[in-house]
């Protein structure tokens, strides 16, 4: 494994995207549609900065890979990229969390994309074939066959949007890639669907295969993108995503790229739940890591060994996740606001057969960003009501409540039922029980996190003698607000990469092409 830092005197140079300004004092307009090639120009910025939320998922999970209905929600712990170019020939990948450091020459990278483009054209409209590029992906980072570590299947997924945007795009300059994550891996949490998603919006933007973001949401100025840019980063990051976990539904990237909470079931157009009821989750990590792929093999064997028992268990789960669907979305004849169903001609993407790619059977849909962006405004139910009102409203809280918590601990016994439970998941569930609080499990199961809806107006106190006892049993807890952006890229640097100082090997920026 070789060291990013090398003693030799190395120039890099830092590489974002221009945004078109209205003016010389700098205000923003929507950027152009127009993509350009890389570029490696000077600027005073300090970097292209981008991150993706994590996301849990709130009903559905493993019954979604058959065709079944799921619901996840978007959650604040992120997952961060800088990029860089490098001007020394290099290629750079550092995951400081993951204990990775590696380097790779470029006219390698070079080489394989020249003969990929005289082999095999490149097909527009969809992302790399993953069937085509994971044996050379393999080869040239050097991992073998048989390795499975989240190390190296995240050198691999590195390796085949590299190659993807490479084969696009063969001037492609060396780049440095910095993945930093406020999310624990092989939890549940979507670490994996944020740094696909992260990695791919990097490469594909600065070699110019989306354009600049153009969308301003509200996480202090940072900026999304148009949904047809947002729609392409989904795809890719998908196929990145199913070299990780195997047969995967999709809805991991889709949430980790669109943000919000969602409702999808393979084959059909996600829906974005709107104006949400104001309600708080408790996530807890079991600490126990977890294997996807070792979970929906588990399914999968069951489903073989009982087939009509594990169908009803799906079919069960389904309703469950539609039932949840009614009770988190208000109707529109109550405000005015529809659930966000995507129209064909520019307004999404349905996920269809036509869709799926190598390993990749089930694919998401995809979002506009103007419902993204008023989402991220204002998704939570209207707080100008009257007394009289806020009591009623007080009153509808407590019995969505009331029903999503019964509904979680039925989910939650189905999934025991599928052989993906875990004692340490029994202890957080029965401790939680005792305060009238019913989680589940979210995600793969196996160890993993779980979740679960909190009572409305519980004190403070009691939340954190909650999170002391689970503390105390060595689980590790967090509040995270639900909902909110995607993926996005940051205006200025985010607090977990450090300045760089004189003696840095990370000097004189560079600017972002328009």
């Amino acid at each position: 494994m070789y060291s990013v830092y090398s003693k030799e005197n190395r120039f890099i140079a830092l590489i974002i995207v221009t945004l078109v300004l209205d003016s010389p004092g700098g205000s923003c307009s929507r950027a152009s549609n127009h993509v350009s090639p890389m570029r490696n120009l000077s600027s005073a910025h300090g970097g292209l900065y981008l991150s993706a939320p994590g996301k849990i998922i709130l009903f559905g999970e493993h019954a979604v890979v058959y065709g079944r209905t799921a619901i996840a929600g978007s959650i604040d712990l992120r997952t961060y990229v800088s990029l860089f170019t490098s001007a020394d020939g290099r290629i750079y990948l550092s995951l400081p969390d993951l204990s990775v450091e590696k380097t790779w020459l470029l006219k390698d990278l070079l080489k394989a994309a020249d003969r990929l483009a005289a082999e095999h054209p490149v097909e527009e409209d969809q992302p790399p074939s993953l069937e085509l590029l994971v044996p050379i992906a393999r080869k040239l980072s050097g991992s073998c066959e048989d390795q499975c570590g989240v190390q190296h299947l995240a050198i691999l997924a590195f390796w085949y949007l590299l190659l993807g945007v490479a084969h696009r795009k063969r001037d492609i300059l060396a780049v440095k890639a910095t993945v930093r994550f406020k999310l624990p891996s092989c939890v549940g949490l979507g670490s994996s669907g944020a740094y696909c998603v992260c990695i791919a919006t990097a490469l594909l933007q600065t070699t110019g295969l989306i354009p600049s973001p153009s969308i301003v949401t509200d996480e202090d100025g940072s900026l999304t993108w148009e949904d047809q840019h947002l729609d392409m980063i989904r795809k890719w990051a998908t196929a990145a995503e199913s070299l990780i976990h195997g047969r995967a539904s999709g809805l991991d990237a889709a949430v980790c790229t669109y943000g919000g909470v969602a409702s999808f079931k393979p084959g059909t157009r996600i829906q974005h739940l709107r104006n949400l009821p104001d309600l708080r989750v408790i996530l807890v990590n079991s600490k126990v890591e977890r294997n996807t792929s070792r979970m929906v093999q588990t399914v999968k064997e069951r489903l073989k060994k009982f087939p009509e028992v594990v169908e009803g268990i799906f079919t069960s789960i389904d309703a469950i996740s539609r039932e949840a669907a009614k009770i988190l979305h208000r109707p529109p004849e109550e405000n005015g606001e529809a659930l966000d169903k995507l129209e064909n001609g520019g307004h999404g993407t349905s996920v269809s057969d036509n869709d799926h790619h190598s390993l990749q059977p089930t694919r998401g849909g995809s979002v506009r960003s103007s419902t993204f962006s008023s989402y991220v405004a204002g998704g939570k139910r209207g707080s100008s009501v009257s007394a009289v009102s806020a009591t009623s409203e007080k009153g509808e809280l407590v019995d969505t409540f009331s029903k999503l918590n019964d509904l979680c601990r039925i989910n939650n016994q189905l999934l025991i039922g599928l052989g993906v439970g875990h004692p340490k998941i029994d202890q957080i569930c029965t401790t939680l029980a005792r305060y009238g609080i019913h989680p589940k499990m979210t995600g793969a199961g196996g160890g993993g996190s779980v979740f679960a809806f909190l009572k409305p107006d519980t004190p403070q106190t009691l939340l954190d003698m909650i999170s002391s006892e689970l503390i105390k049993l060595g689980y590790e807890v967090w509040q995270p607000p639900l909902g909110g952006p995607g993926v996005i890229e940051h205006q200025r640097r985010p607090d977990l990469f450090q300045t760089p100082t004189s003696s840095s090997t990370c000097s004189t920026p560079a600017s972002k092409h328009k």
